[in-house]
């Protein structure tokens, strides 16, 4: 049996807390705020300057921060990180979110149990540029992931790179054979962020805070679609839009995506 740690490189004074779990009186600011999203808000993901996701304490992508200026809060299900086990004849599978669509879409995922008194699920730590998530008590195999962007110290090319990356580590701790798959999902939304009020006015609030209409053409898929690229060790999925290639000029929301995994 191998004994190697299942969650290298986590330092000891992370902010953490039990995946899930939810908060008995969260702090609610007065109004919606770019600032505040409330508690349910993860270490975001990106370069400085090149726009950030965020993935929250329950698993769930939920901060789209892609336009310049711009902010959405919203969970998108469709972007997932998944994971199939099946151990001695045993078969599981769950996306790795606490939380369901309330819409009822995506009724057949299986969705990561919360943490309840009775269990620990796992554990979120955070301390920036990384962040961790250790999935404990569901599966067999020990189950971490790491996330964080290239965020160095007197490098500022690399670490303005609107990249993001997740770094998965798996043990089995038994002495039996286990089949593990671990899968991402990803919702094409290029476009979803693009302001769709031509002219948004700038209003001030009565607490003195700057406020303008920002109206994101969220859901709005016309013409998107997804490009297949694989090389010798590399696979990966580009997802783009039709009228992306017969502009010169890109607008704000309109830039192309890329999910890309070494092959083993």
């Amino acid at each position: 049996m191998n004994q190697q740690n299942s969650t290298p490189n986590i330092p000891p004074y992370t902010w953490n807390r039990p995946i899930g779990l939810n908060w008995d009186n969260p702090y609610t600011v007065r109004y919606n705020s770019n600032l505040d999203d409330g508690p349910w808000h993860g270490m975001p993901l990106g370069g400085f300057g090149a726009g950030a996701i965020g993935r929250s304490p329950r698993g769930d992508f939920n901060l789209w921060h892609l336009d310049g200026g711009e902010h959405i809060y919203q969970n998108l299900p469709a972007c997932q990180f998944s994971i199939f086990e099946e151990t001695k004849g045993r078969k599981q599978a769950y996306a790795l979110s606490t939380e369901p669509p309330t819409d009822g879409s995506l009724s057949t995922w299986q969705w990561y149990p919360k943490q309840k008194a009775e269990l620990h699920t796992g554990t979120y730590h955070a301390l920036y540029p990384r962040s961790w998530f250790v999935y404990e008590n569901v599966f067999t195999a020990q189950l971490s992931c790491e996330q964080f962007s290239p965020i160095w110290a007197s490098n500022y090319q690399e670490t303005s790179y609107p990249v993001a990356i997740f770094e998965w580590v798996a043990h089995n701790p038994t002495d039996e054979p286990i089949t593990l798959s671990i899968m991402l999902t990803w919702q094409n939304t290029i476009g979803w962020f693009t302001n769709s009020v031509k002219t948004p006015e700038v209003q001030v609030r009565d607490d003195g805070s700057p406020v303008y209409e920002y109206k994101p053409r969220w859901g709005e898929s016309t013409d998107n679609f997804n490009l297949l690229v694989e090389d010798f060790h590399r696979i990966g999925c580009t997802m783009t839009q039709l009228s992306i290639a017969d502009d010169l000029l890109l607008l704000w929301g309109h830039q192309q995506y890329s999910t890309v995994s070494l092959c083993n």
